[in-house]
């Protein structure tokens, strides 16, 4: 896998950098907020070898590489002008209330996963040596490991101020030490030996007192006010003196509203929702393991799971342990039979390669979206055989009443999370959901028709294709035929820079003559050049000498490298101004031909619209 031409081939089928506000990733996808989503050429990405989906979703164009993703995106930013925080402030996020709680969540949460799961890991295994007797739970290995395990669940406030400043766009730092202050240990000293619930006061003002190691809603609560406060400070406090009463005002209201107020409504919110789901588990584990394994998947598909990550992360960080991870766990075994059933069926070799790789991204990392998005939604019954093995399987382990004692991903290496008294019967629950899933997939079957790969090629294949054909090039502007020659400019009259004709325009809006990537951008705005899918390369260029103008009466609405689809507007001019002085005249030539021939179109008159061929162009 070269992750440079994927990073490129990416960003040049979403549209190129200009057509891009945003880029980070999760655990297996690139997730983009674009300016423009109706030029991405989705067929291109979805029937690459290298990409397992792509597709649009609540706000994000999200594009699914696997467990790779991380050198994808780090070629992507290395390669580009990109910027790992790069987003418009301005730009109003898409989507419902519903839609932008989830992906706020989602951001929050996906840059401590990596820390969460190694955490969880390694907590998991120091339970499994304390427990066979090899370390002394007293000494300093097992105290430095403890502390290296747990550290990230008791500074929780901290990471999730931090996390959270980031996806409100505010100073991390003010919003670290706002975190930071809710678990200083004055503040945890005031709570003695009586627990949540202590009353002191500020200024007079009563206050309920809490312990906030470890929580998670009153972090995020507090930096998502804090944004507001700053926001409104930065607007009403002289630039000079910003850098000192900023901060200084933020710390000052913020962290005495976040103790008084966010604090104990996070706390008993975050108490209650774990004592509601823990309830469940007690009073019918069988039934709360059936649906939640069996559903889990369908969350993932629809990014819901974003909603109840904080809710096992809070019920490990308070409780100790959590009934949740360890049903996730046969969701993710379910889908794995699947995949297996999958490679032993498919007489197809590219999906029983990519079977295994999916089987294998669970096993040793939990990440479940190759299989999901490659296997079972593409082949669909497959992933109907997955939920009834993860019900299946997951009704044995909510009746076990199995605990995870850390936050991962279920999969083989994660095993040691679950080291406890409930141990064996999560390896027999995880057994039955491959065996179930498995099974039912196998059952049920798929059509191995879905499996054709002839409409699966590689870029170099594509591009090579494409070449071949013969691309409609469309006139950009509105206006009336004008034949080269009669151009008063050599340059053009002549043919110097290429074959073609010419429109004076009757409007002062230019279009894209045809799909392609906008290659050239002069920075006078006076001039397009586009390459279209074949490898044609076309030149627009508005008026005769205009490049004096130096972009005056030039508006554009496109950045070099980006994408374009036929018809999408490239720029705005003032007919009637640069008329004044100049000859609107405006060439749309093919510039390449040396290696592609034009056959004209004939027009009954010398009226076109943006609708009408100028000519086709084709490889020699």
């Amino acid at each position: 896998m070269n992750y440079k031409e994927i990073a490129d081939f990416v960003l040049e089928q979403i549209g190129g950098e200009g057509n891009i506000s945003s880029v980070t990733h999760c655990a297996t996808r690139l997730r983009f907020r674009l300016r423009d989503e109706t030029i991405v050429n989705e067929n291109a990405l979805n029937e690459s070898d290298d990409i397992i989906q792509a597709f649009s979703k609540s706000g994000q164009y999200q594009v699914i590489i696997g467990t790779e993703v991380p050198k994808v995106y780090n070629e992507l930013i290395n390669n580009s002008n990109l910027d790992e925080s790069k987003e418009e402030s301005a730009e109003k996020e898409k989507g419902n209330l519903v839609t932008r709680f989830f992906n706020t969540i989602s951001s929050i949460f996906t840059p401590l996963l990596p820390a969460l799961a190694g955490a969880g890991i390694l907590r998991g295994i120091l339970l499994l040596i304390e427990q066979l007797g090899w370390i002394d739970n007293k000494s300093g290995t097992y105290v430095i490991l403890t502390a290296a395990s747990m550290s990230v669940f008791y500074f929780l406030p901290i990471l999730l101020a931090f996390t959270s400043a980031q996806r409100f766009k505010v100073n991390p730092y003010i919003a670290a030490v706002i975190g930071a202050a809710l678990i200083h240990p004055e503040l945890i000293n005031l709570l003695g030996d009586s627990g949540n619930g202590k009353m002191t006061s500020f200024v007079g003002i009563p206050i309920i007192l809490m312990n906030y190691s470890s929580t998670v809603i009153p972090a995020i609560l507090a930096i998502w006010v804090y944004s507001y406060l700053e926001k409104f400070l930065e607007k009403h406090i002289w630039k000079s003196v910003q850098i000192i009463f900023v901060p200084l005002i933020s710390l000052v209201i913020i962290v005495p509203i976040t103790v008084g107020l966010f604090g104990p409504f996070g706390v008993y919110v975050g108490e209650g929702i774990a004592s509601l789901i823990n309830w469940l588990s007690e009073s019918n584990g069988w039934i709360t393991g059936l649906i939640v394994g069996g559903i889990w998947n369908v969350f993932v598909v629809f990014g819901l799971q974003w909603a109840v990550n904080p809710i096992m992360i809070s019920n490990i960080s308070v409780m100790g342990f959590d009934k949740i991870v360890p049903l996730t766990g046969a969701a993710n075994f379910g889908i794995a039979g699947a995949a297996f059933a999958v490679l032993l069926k498919s007489k197809n070799k590219k999906m029983k390669s990519f079977s295994l790789s999916a089987l294998l991204s669970i096993f040793f990392a939990g990440i479940t979206e190759p299989a999901i998005y490659g296997v079972g939604m593409k082949l669909k019954r497959p992933f109907i055989g997955a939920l009834i093995g993860g019900a299946v399987g997951g009704a044995y382990i909510g009746g076990m009443g199995v605990k995870s004692y850390a936050f991962v991903f279920g999969g083989l290496t994660t095993l040691p999370a679950f080291v406890g008294t409930t141990f064996v019967h999560y390896v027999i629950g995880l057994a039955i959901c491959f065996i179930v899933g498995a099974i039912a997939t196998y059952m049920l079957g798929f059509k191995e028709q879905e499996l054709d790969t002839s409409k699966t090629q590689n870029i170099s294949n594509e591009k090579s294709e494409n070449n071949f054909k013969t691309v409609d090039v469309c006139s950009p502007i509105n206006g009336k035929i004008k034949e080269l020659k009669d151009i008063q400019d050599g340059v053009f009259s002549e043919g110097m820079l290429g074959e073609g004709i010419a429109i004076i325009p009757e409007k002062g809006e230019i279009y894209a003559p045809a799909d392609g990537q906008l290659t050239t951008l002069f920075p006078t705005k006076h001039a397009y050049g586009l390459t279209l899918d074949n490898g044609a390369e076309i030149l627009a260029h508005i008026g005769i000498n205009t490049v004096e103008l130096n972009g005056k009466y030039f508006e554009t609405f496109v950045e070099q490298g980006q994408r374009v689809k036929k018809g999408q507007l490239l720029a705005k001019f003032d007919i009637d101004q640069i008329g004044k002085d100049y000859d609107i005249s405006t060439p749309i030539l093919l510039t390449n031909k040396d290696n592609y021939k034009l056959e004209l179109t004939k027009h009954d008159n010398k009226d076109v619209s943006t609708n009408d061929i100028l000519y086709k162009v084709s490889k020699i």
